[in-house]
């Protein structure tokens, strides 16, 4: 928790999200050698959306990482544009984006955010991304850590909760909520818990199905 609470990847929230802000999450994920899972193309802000757009996520290598390895890709400009559907054509939520919809995505933008270890990736809560299966003989391992305004209020279910969600790291409570104006559609209830966006996207979470 020091780390998130007080390093210079929170230096880097506090820059980009103003004076004011809190913990959302921290989470380790690990795509494994030899094919380990795709990420589908998404969005973070569907899993857990907030009053408003002042959410981001911090993510540190903790291995070097090269084309073989399925590094994030991010669709530049992505996060001023349209919130996408995360649920399938039976209602079901997946985590990603439908086919039907990629026609208004600009994936010819796409920029691969590959370096060695240590290397910072930042990308806002609307952001389309996504990654390629990992076929290298070695494990990527990504920390990543979540920040939001203080002003910013999560609106549903925490998918990811834990003792520090919204420790004020810097700044102070707000006294305000500031709304947007843009409609986020709710994703299903997590207060049972969630299991891996990987599990969502494949389809494999039958908790998942919307009633």
């Amino acid at each position: 928790m020091e780390f998130t609470s007080n390093s210079p990847i929170t230096d880097v929230a506090e820059d980009l999200l103003g004076p004011n802000v809190k913990v959302h999450h921290s989470k380790l994920n690990f795509k494994w050698s030899d094919g380990g899972e795709e990420v589908k193309w998404h969005q973070d802000i569907p899993f857990y959306p907030h009053t408003n757009y002042g959410v981001l996520a911090i993510g540190i290598y903790l291995d070097d990482v090269d084309d073989e390895m399925g590094p994030m890709g991010v669709i530049p400009g992505s996060h001023k544009g349209e919130i996408y559907n995360h649920y399938n054509d039976k209602d079901q939520w997946v985590g990603a984006l439908d086919d039907k919809d990629f026609g208004r995505v600009k994936f010819d933008d796409v920029v691969w955010l590959k370096g060695p270890a240590g290397s910072v990736t930042v990308h806002h809560c609307r952001m389309v991304h996504g990654s390629v299966p990992n076929s290298s003989p070695r494990s990527r391992n990504l920390l990543i850590n979540a920040y939001a305004a203080a002003d910013a209020l999560t609106i549903s279910a925490h998918p990811y909760p834990g003792p520090k969600i919204n420790h004020i790291v810097r700044g102070k409570e707000a006294r305000w909520v500031e709304y947007a104006s843009e409609p986020c559609l709710l994703p299903p209830d997590f207060s049972a818990g969630y299991s891996s966006i990987f599990a969502a996207q494949q389809e494999e979470d039958e908790t998942l199905v919307a009633d």
